[in-house]
């Protein structure tokens, strides 16, 4: 699989079936990564998400009739192992399951939202899908990050500086099969992900 952002492909290469993609950001910066990767495989997507982000994604033209499943809709907030029942059941038709993992610690430890993400990381792995999570880093402390990172097969990592009155973005390739990456500037620009050169 590709995610369709020309220098993040030339990076990662194919992303074969049985991986887990873990996008560690601030926010929602670089939601476009995952967005990108939606549309590029959306006929065999299926996507966990709060109405918020269904609502944003909706809005997207080519993310319309994709597969949703609804936090408050499709299952409780407080039913948080309810996602990998699901998961178990449905993930198995598709080849790439998106989780938005912010929510989920809004109403969840992080210990709590680490054992689902790395249940369905399984279960990635036992039927060769590709599971793709985006996480907020200032949500969970570096210990639990790291084993966010760990139980990933590749780990896109954003940041955010401010130096004076200028903030710089930056993302780099933090694990994969193919190796680490130094950190590359990040821009977003209309929606489109455009990484620059190496910062020094």
């Amino acid at each position: 699989m590709r995610l369709g952002i020309p220098q993040l492909d030339k990076f990662l290469g194919d992303i074969q079936p049985g991986s887990t993609v873990l996008v560690s950001t601030i926010g929602e910066l670089g939601i476009e990564i995952v967005i990108t990767a939606i549309k590029e495989n959306r006929e065999k997507s299926v996507v966990f998400v709060t109405p918020r982000i269904r609502k944003q994604l909706e809005q997207i033209p080519k993310l319309r009739d994709i597969s949703y499943f609804t936090l408050g809709e499709d299952f409780a907030p407080q039913e948080l192992f309810e996602i990998t029942r699901i998961g178990r059941e449905i993930l198995k038709n598709y080849m790439v399951g998106v989780l938005f993992l912010q929510p989920l610690l809004i109403f969840h430890s992080p210990d709590m939202v680490y054992r689902v993400f790395s249940e369905l990381s399984d279960i990635a792995l036992r039927h060769d899908l590709i599971l793709i999570s985006i996480i907020d880093k200032r949500l969970v402390d570096e210990r639990t990050l790291a084993s966010f990172e760990e139980s990933a097969t590749h780990v896109i990592d954003i940041v955010e500086v401010v130096e004076g009155f200028r903030v710089i973005r930056g993302l780099r390739i933090k694990k994969s099969p193919r190796g680490s990456t130094d950190f590359y500037r990040l821009e977003i620009v209309n929606g489109k992900i455009i990484i620059g050169e190496a910062i020094e």
